[in-house]
């Protein structure tokens, strides 16, 4: 997740309430690390090949979340 203002702009109260607790969590990416991202991408030598960058922060929200009993 980034931080961005995105949980302010979602109609959905649970899921607006659900992102903005995320962002609040979790350490979230910021709009920086996604901009060092693509000037990296962007500086790659022309015969490298990028098919694919997943970027995600090191915390997710699964891991804030006790597991299921059953």
């Amino acid at each position: 997740m980034v931080d961005t203002e995105l949980p302010d702009h979602v109609t959905d109260v649970d899921a607006s309430k659900l992102m903005a607790d995320l962002i609040n969590d979790i350490d979230v990416l910021q709009s920086a690390d996604i901009a060092e991202t693509i000037a990296f991408m962007a500086a790659v030598p022309r015969h490298v090949n990028l098919t694919e960058i997943t970027i995600l922060p090191t915390a997710q929200a699964s891991e804030l979340r006790p597991a299921a009993i059953d």
